[in-house]
């Protein structure tokens, strides 16, 4: 049967090509985009099939998953008590090494889809769709040279994975060792790394990953391989909501969006401008939508006259789209937005794309669009809360998120002693956009400038002073600041 075309999910299809990365998955986790990125890093992959057998427990009903007394016969050998092992006993490890290897949900009674935690380079396995393309994103990020080299990430992250000796890695060390040699389970992957140019949003995640990388060795955080892992994926997660709520900015000279941060500290102006700020994120991705289409648009030539009112009408109306579509009236619909954006003011192909934009969110994307990955994204890097169910979710910054933030953000070997709490504003604010109410007057001047501040109740002026100095209490708490008896806070390290 010939493929139907349908111009929707083509154009769908391009908004993730142009951005990098799949923007539509809800399964997409920190392990998955650890997994993808690790794998780059290493260019290896790992064969972990009799690990999932363990770890999966049978405290979950499915058929799928071994019997303890089929793990004792099949793995007998690597057994204290061989065929005579406990079977409570078996069942009981393997419950802990789920506790253990399954902290984000992400191993499942199948194992095409599922991914371990990752503390060493057993467990890298190929890909899978969860991951979104997203780690590939950022290893290409790393990998651009500048100045002739890529980021000393990479190295760093390699030595990480290959540091086997850590105590999570050392509690499956017998199932690894129990039927394969090193070079049967490990095999060797080749990576398409795709040539780019680092746009001012890449940039800035670059320049975070180059500064993380020296802090980390800077501070002695480097020689422990586990931390190593886990605060480079908590910052490629947060990089990649980053540059999806920046590349509007970067690409188009769109509006920039503040992203200020709420200390938890039950602040009701700062609650509700932060509301606005998440808000204001999911705007960005709709609008990078639109402005990427107008240019698929012109490039194609399709539409005869994009100046033409009746020429875009006589696109829509010749389009093609797929029976499913039509059945669901997706070409009126489709003409019943064109009509309603044209006759608000805007121009035909504008009118037409933000047509197509709104097409595509509800027939291509019906599950899960852009904008709402922002929620993913935010959610699982510890940048947007409350979780659960929460109606209105806001920029409610995690602990370890903010120290990572910050290790990417300032350099403390050149500072040995330190820098005031209002620079460390300074430095958030140029490389991400990042408010947090150190400079009163300039903070709030930009979430006016967003059309943010007049709709935030109480006293924002006063609370962002507020939330600077709940900001810093937590960064007290961290090691990364101390609050001097003249109650100046300064940023640094051993303080």
């Amino acid at each position: 049967m010939a493929r139907e075309v349908d111009i929707l999910d083509e154009y769908g299809a391009e908004i993730g090509a142009a951005l990098g990365f799949n923007t539509t998955s809800n399964s997409t986790k920190p392990l998955s985009i650890a997994n993808a990125l690790f794998r780059s890093c290493l260019r290896t992959i790992c064969d972990t099939k009799d690990i999932h057998e363990w770890i999966v427990s049978e405290r979950r009903n499915s058929d799928r998953i071994l019997k303890s007394s089929e793990i004792r016969d099949k793995y007998q050998h690597i057994l204290v008590r061989g065929a005579n092992e406990s079977i409570d006993d078996i069942k009981e490890a393997r419950f802990v090494l789920e506790q253990v290897f399954n902290p984000d949900s992400t191993v499942y009674p199948s194992y095409q889809d599922s991914v371990m935690n990752i503390p060493s380079r057993w467990l890298v396995r190929p890909s899978f769709k969860a991951e979104a393309r997203i780690g590939d994103f950022i290893y290409e990020i790393l990998s651009c040279p500048i100045n002739g080299k890529a980021s000393p990430a990479i190295e760093l992250i390699k030595a990480a994975l290959k540091d086997d000796d850590d105590d999570i890695s050392r509690l499956i060390k017998p199932i690894l060792t129990s039927a394969y040699k090193d070079k049967e389970r490990i095999l060797d992957v080749e990576i398409n790394i795709q040539s780019i140019s680092l746009n001012s949003s890449k940039q800035a995640i670059r320049k975070g990953f180059d500064n993380l990388t020296a802090n980390m060795h800077y501070t002695g955080q480097a020689r422990n391989s586990l931390l190593v892992l886990k605060r480079m994926v908590n910052y490629a997660a947060f990089a990649s909501y980053y540059y999806l709520v920046d590349v509007n900015n970067a690409e188009y000279k769109g509006d920039r969006i503040p992203l200020l941060l709420d200390s938890f500290s039950d602040l009701d102006a700062i609650e509700r401008a932060s509301e606005l700020c998440y808000i204001a994120c999911k705007k960005s991705v709709e609008a990078y939508a639109v402005n990427l289409l107008e240019d698929i648009i012109r490039r194609e030539r399709l539409v005869a006259d994009i100046t033409s009112v009746d020429a875009c009408r006589a696109f829509i109306k010749g389009m093609p789209l797929k029976s499913a579509k039509e059945r669901k009236n997706a070409r009126d619909a489709l003409l019943q937005y064109f009509e309603t954006f044209y006759a608000g003011g805007d121009e035909p192909l504008r009118a037409l794309s933000r047509a197509l934009q709104f097409a595509i969110y509800t027939f291509t994307y019906p599950n899960n669009t852009p904008s709402d990955f922002c929620r993913v994204l935010g959610t699982r890097a510890g940048l947007v809360g409350p979780g659960g169910g929460a109606k209105f979710k806001r920029l409610l910054i995690h602990r370890f998120l903010l120290e990572t933030i910050v290790l990417s953000t300032v350099n403390l070997k050149g500072m040995p002693d330190g820098i005031e709490l209002r620079e460390l504003g300074e430095l958030l604010r140029s490389q991400y956009y990042i408010l947090i109410g150190t400079d009163t007057d300039k903070d709030y001047s930009l979430l006016d400038q967003a059309k943010i501040a007049q709709d935030a109740p109480e006293d924002l002026r006063g609370e962002l002073a507020s939330n600077a100095r709940s900001i810093a209490d937590m960064l007290i708490t961290m090691g990364l600041a101390k609050r001097y008896a003249d109650g100046v806070t300064i940023i640094g390290w051993g303080l």
